[in-house]
């Protein structure tokens, strides 16, 4: 018996060493990437105003925030100024404009399909091997690598404009496909034709991207550093490693790995309290606050050594043996890897270890694992590294708090925890009381929605929500063989199809409720919508301008222009003030003297009298003061005659002849000889007359 006792010992001891007993501490990770697809999911990186996401369950609109998932099945609305912006794993990027509606078909590492129902989108392929599909009510759009275009969608027509590379739009009716090409006619078309349309985007939209685009190339340069820790696929995520945090090297697990650690924050910071959970298709997603929470959260694994948090980083693909880095956790999306506990109105989480299992009802990646069967499920709280880390809040506070620091219980002893609480796999009603009934569970924000589309547009959504659902091929090789297969077309020629226009789809939340007529809803065009922005915003800096700058006052005769002259009506016509000349030294010296001068609107300018002839002045200046005007005139008279019979005589002739018998040449100027007389006669003078001047 003692031989077979030994025996059968050592068959046991063999045994466990070549199958050991496997924990989910220490369950080695093998490559079973491949074993079943790993499901990608996109991030809201940036939205303007409001953004509406559709609960399916609730048939409802709820209001979502930047940092929260966009994955397969999501539709989403932005509101009537809002825009939003979306970053795909595969490095696809989609921005939308206001008032339109998106959803995502399919995400996979080599295609990606977006469903446009309305509005204005731009689609930005900078991947390497993805290949963008943007469907339509009208047709769809197929955008190879290294492409960008905007889709205008309304109610009757679409528009395709490329920006960047050639890209191909098939037309849904007849079964054809256009090309369009950067510089050439964009391709508007209806549900029957396709034609040409104008070369141009919308000037504001087209700002904003740019806009866009050079902040995150700012921020590329600043992760420079970052972007070796990260996989090809994150790396736009390394500027906010860079600027909230530092890359350290450190021992575990066997060996040195580098991994991150965040150092802005408070004390006793730890990951999963700074943020809020939200329910998405029965999964309890995490909402991160902080700037890097959403890599964080979502990808990677967090570590707790030597006091602190650390994030391990991703790699793109698991290899089995010893590499650098030496933690090789696999690239895969999580909504939140966290264990579930919970005891009476309490309930908590823990932080997953590298190589513990998470519960959930996808298979979102490694160590992930599809709960069919909640009851044959039994857990034990001491199987977690990381119970000690657990956050414990009241039940009510689960989906309404977004702080958890300060809603969580402290001071909680590990002896408590293992006796009194248990261990749930996922969330439901065995857990929380009335959990199906919480409309709160699907919030993202407590932001409160104002405004959500109207009936006739959810009618259409669910309508199209379904369509797009059934039997759809999303695969990279037979979206590529259909652009091969579908035969070329030309644009049809002198036919009208009208600019892309779209009905107002969003209304009051308390218009919801009773049926709005067709003509409430205003029609307008989303090319000259942001045209009239920036129009507006031209004329406000105009106006300002205008007001800095002390007009004159209009004239009364300017006034009386614009009252009788229709033409000048909306017109602001500006007063010139014309530049006086200077005064005369006479009347400026008038107005120095005379203080009153100054309050008088009518300026004091003495007439200056007319030189009189010197034979008059000198008449004047010799009989001043002898005899009456009569004498003075018969005088006159007889001293003209007498002047004129003394030039007509031969001795007054002879006076041009020189004393040697020669002519005297004339003088040049006529008047040089009689003006000489009359300065002669005039300097022995030298007296002044009435109402002259003094010589």
């Amino acid at each position: 018996m003692k031989r077979i006792a030994k025996m059968f010992w050592l068959q046991f001891v063999l045994f466990i060493m070549i199958f050991p007993i496997t924990s989910p501490q220490a369950k080695p990770i093998s490559d079973d990437v491949d074993e079943e697809e790993t499901i990608l999911v996109g991030r809201i990186s940036h939205v303007e105003g409001q953004l509406l996401r559709y609960v399916p369950d609730e048939k409802e609109w709820v209001a979502t925030v930047a940092d929260a998932p966009f994955y397969t099945d999501d539709i989403l609305h932005s509101g009537e100024k809002g825009r939003a912006e979306f970053i795909m794993p595969n490095n696809t990027w989609v921005r939308i404009d206001g008032d339109t509606q998106i959803q995502l078909n399919a995400l996979k590492d080599d295609v990606i399909e977006v469903d446009v129902a309305s509005g204005l989108a731009r689609f930005h392929n900078k991947g390497s091997y993805a290949i963008v599909r943007a469907t339509t009510p009208f047709g769809h759009v197929v955008a190879p690598e290294k492409t960008s275009f905007d889709l205008y969608v309304g109610d009757e027509s679409v528009e395709v404009v490329a920006l960047k590379g050639k890209v191909d739009f098939f037309h849904g009716t007849s079964e054809t496909r256009f090309e369009v090409i950067p510089g050439a006619p964009a391709i508007i078309a209806d549900s029957w034709q396709v034609t040409a349309g104008k070369d141009d985007v919308d000037t504001d939209w087209d700002r904003w991207n740019r806009d866009r685009e050079y902040l995150w190339a700012t921020r590329n340069r600043v992760g420079e550093e970052s972007v070796k820790y990260l996989p090809p696929n994150l790396s736009y995520e390394a500027h906010a490693l860079e600027e909230h945090g530092r890359w350290e090297r450190v021992y575990y697990d066997g060996g040195y790995s580098y991994f991150w650690r965040p150092v802005y924050v408070g004390v006793g910071w730890a990951p999963f309290t700074a943020g809020r959970w939200t329910v998405r298709y029965g999964e309890n997603t995490w909402i991160p606050h902080e700037p890097f929470g959403y890599v964080t959260h979502h990808y990677g694994n967090w570590i707790f050594l030597r006091g602190f948090w650390y994030w391990a980083p991703p790699v793109a693909r698991v290899r089995v043996g010893v590499g650098f880095p030496l933690l090789e956790i696999g690239f895969a999306w999580y909504p939140g890897r966290v264990a579930w506990i919970h005891s009476g109105g309490y309930i908590g989480w823990v932080p997953l270890a590298p190589y513990e299992p998470y519960y959930c009802y996808r298979r979102w990646g490694p160590r992930a694992i599809v709960v069919k069967n909640v009851n044959i499920i039994n857990l034990n709280i001491n199987r977690y590294k990381y119970v000690k880390h657990a956050v414990i809040i009241n039940q009510n506070k689960l989906y309404t708090v977004r702080n958890y620091r300060k809603a969580r219980v402290r001071n909680i002893k590990h002896a408590t925890l293992v006796k009194n609480y248990r261990v749930a796999p996922v969330l439901n009603n065995r857990v929380i009381k009335n959990y199906n009934n919480m409309r709160e569970r699907y919030d993202f924000t407590d932001v409160r929605v104002r405004s959500k589309p109207h009936r006739p547009v959810n009618k259409t959504t669910q309508q199209r929500h379904l369509v797009l659902k059934q039997g759809v091929d999303n695969k990279d090789k037979t979206v590529r063989q259909n652009i091969t297969d579908v035969r070329r077309s030309k644009l049809a020629r002198r036919v009208g199809v009208s600019s892309p226009r779209t009905k107002d789809r969003l209304a009051h939340t308390n218009q919801l409720n009773r049926r709005m007529a067709a003509p409430e809803f205003q029609e307008r065009e989303h090319k000259k919508r942001a045209d009239l922005r920036t129009e507006d915003r031209m004329r406000a800096t105009k106006e300002k301008q205008k007001s800095r700058r002390q007009m004159p006052v209009e004239s009364v005769r300017q006034k009386k222009v614009r009252a009788e002259n229709r033409s000048y009506a909306g017109k602001e016509v500006r007063k010139v003030q014309r530049k006086s000349s200077p005064l005369p030294a006479r009347q400026r010296g008038v107005r120095t003297k005379d203080p009153s001068y100054a309050r008088k609107e009518v300026q004091r300018v003495q007439r200056r009298p007319s030189p009189q002839p010197v034979k008059q002045r000198k008449v004047q200046a010799e009989d001043q003061g002898k005899g009456g005007p009569e004498e003075k005139k018969q005088r006159y008279k007889e001293e003209s005659y007498m002047e004129s019979q003394n030039r007509s005589s031969p001795q007054a002739q002879g006076n041009n002849y020189r004393k040697d018998g020669s002519k005297e040449r004339p003088s040049r100027n006529r008047h040089s000889s009689s003006r000489n007389q009359d300065r002669r006669r005039t300097d022995s003078t030298q007296r002044s007359f009435k109402g002259g001047y003094t010589r």
